[in-house]
């Protein structure tokens, strides 16, 4: 490679390492710390392609086992910025652990005693992984894209498309690339790739590139970004009452809210929009957007109409003997599963137990 190559590589490193610095200095909570953690292990990849370092097996080594870990922490980034109240499942802890164990010694395994790769090692410790690999890249494009359209947070919907064009794309072409090259020991000879795989030097080109214009919007962030970033970790939301109205918010609006959705009852309507929501109050949708999240405090529509639709749950579980998949299509949930799991989000017991509790207490 030449001495360009090693220079933009060097470049794109100290770009992420400034943004590092940046979060983990000028920020506090799990996001930001995230952020600087995320672009710690991307700047490993971007060392990795320098020939000095690469040469060594030893710092190659340790800088490929913090490269991979950047998919992993990209994918938890995603989770915490566009998952409301969520909460990492035990299984993804565990496809994390499994992936840096197989990897890391098996790798390790492999450059010591090359004579120990064969068809089932291989796919053990390369394909297995790799593809845990690409279903986290995979997922974290989901998660962007996930609740967009219910998103009332604006800067957060601007965030999943930034987020989608500069991260996750790349993320994608170069573990699927990965991913399909693997299989290339079973169906060509040796040294041959089903595709061509993408050069070191491009990725820090791009990453250069992309993080020095990041760079530049750093210091342009208003108010509202950077709260985004730095408290992402919400808590959840509870209905609010007597809301304290903004003097340039006009009362009667609420009130058309408020008026549709308890006396019209428009939340159960079963796959309800925000767009149609708008549509029926003669509201333009990025004012609807912005009234329900920064007057009633809902961060997501979902949040908004679930709010509604389990109050009512709760007056017909107390009240009648109706089934209780009755009771969740007749409030609006397309299944008994969703209802189950905003229910329990909210009360903390199914709404069996609910109900056998206000029975009990009668």
């Amino acid at each position: 490679m030449s001495p360009l190559f090693d220079l933009l590589a060097i470049l794109a490193f100290s770009q992420i390492v400034f943004i590092a610095v940046f979060f983990l200095v000028h920020h506090r909570g799990t996001l930001p710390r995230l952020i600087s953690l995320y672009c710690f292990c991307l700047s490993a990849y971007t060392l990795a392609s320098i020939p000095y370092l690469s040469s060594n097996l030893i710092s190659f080594f340790i800088l490929l086992r913090l490269a991979t870990l950047a998919p992993f922490i990209l994918w938890i980034v995603a989770f915490t910025l566009f998952v409301d109240n969520g909460k990492i499942h035990p299984g993804a802890w565990l496809a994390m652990v499994f992936f840096e164990l197989t990897r890391g010694i098996g790798i390790g395994i492999f450059y010591l005693y090359p004579e120990t790769i064969n068809n089932i090692s291989y796919i053990f410790v390369q394909i297995i992984p790799q593809l845990i690999m690409l279903v986290f890249a995979a997922h974290t494009l989901y998660l962007a894209c996930q609740g967009y359209s219910a998103d009332l947070l604006e800067q957060r919907r601007r965030a999943r498309v930034t987020f989608l064009l500069i991260m996750g794309v790349l993320l994608v072409a170069i573990v699927g690339t990965d991913f399909i090259n693997s299989f290339s020991r079973f169906v060509l000879e040796s040294g041959q790739s089903l595709l061509p795989a993408i050069p070191r030097y491009s990725v820090s080109l791009y990453i250069f590139v992309m993080t020095f214009l990041f760079c530049q919007l750093i210091f342009q962030l208003n108010e509202d970004a950077i709260t985004l970033i730095s408290n992402s970790e919400g808590a959840t939301v509870k209905p609010k009452k007597n809301v304290r109205l903004k003097s340039s918010v006009d009362p009667s609006v609420l009130r058309k809210i408020q008026e549709a959705m308890k006396k019209e009852k428009l939340y159960a309507k079963t796959g309800l929009t925000i767009t149609q929501l708008a549509e029926s109050l003669s509201i333009q949708e990025y004012k609807l957007r912005r009234l329900i999240n920064q007057q009633l405090q809902f961060k997501n529509f979902n949040q908004f109409l679930n709010n509604y639709r389990i109050e009512d749950a709760c007056t017909r579980l107390r009240e009648t003997s109706r089934p209780i998949s009755t009771i969740a299509l007749d409030v609006g949930y397309a299944s008994l599963s969703v209802f189950n799991k905003a229910f329990k989000e909210r009360y903390g017991v199914t709404p069996t137990e609910f109900r056998n509790r206000e029975h009990t207490q009668r």
